[in-house]
């Protein structure tokens, strides 16, 4: 089984990560921890700033392509980061019907200045796979994003 990370990937411009996870709603999570990480200019190794905040859910509406969702949610999730200065810590990701849905917790106060500021999240090189098992099948996913900063 995979586990949980991520990492800065090199790109001509701008900056991209890869994430990957044994399931999408984690690799949602993982992906949402690197973009904020990347804003404030933490490594793959430290974690968020930790605080208590007020709840938080982020809805957007499902396409027929999962990889353009992510797309769609990580630039929701670094708006409300942008916009309110905060650091949002995502609990939980999952679909409805025509909806994905995320709940987690937005810190307002955080001890840490953003770095870079992340215009958008892209389409460019835009990756979501599946990584095989050794033995078949299936042992995770991957993503791969470039943001425009």
């Amino acid at each position: 089984m995979t586990s949980s990370k991520w990492q800065v990937t090199p790109t001509t411009a701008d900056i991209g990560f890869v994430a990957e996870s044994s399931t999408i709603p984690e690799l949602f999570i993982v992906s949402s921890v690197a973009i904020q990480c990347i804003r404030l200019g933490l490594e793959p190794e430290e974690d968020l700033p930790l605080a208590t905040g007020e709840e938080i859910t982020i809805e957007i509406d499902k396409s027929e392509r999962i990889d353009r969702d992510l797309v769609a949610w990580l630039e929701e999730i670094n708006w409300v980061a942008e916009s309110k200065s905060a650091v949002i810590h995502i609990n939980s990701v999952r679909y409805e019907e025509n909806k994905l849905w995320s709940k987690g917790t937005v810190v307002l106060s955080v001890p840490v200045e953003p770095v870079i500021e992340i215009k958008a999240v892209t389409f460019h090189e835009l990756e979501l796979s599946s990584i095989p098992s050794d033995v078949g099948g299936n042992s995770g996913y991957r993503a791969k994003v470039i943001l425009d900063v």
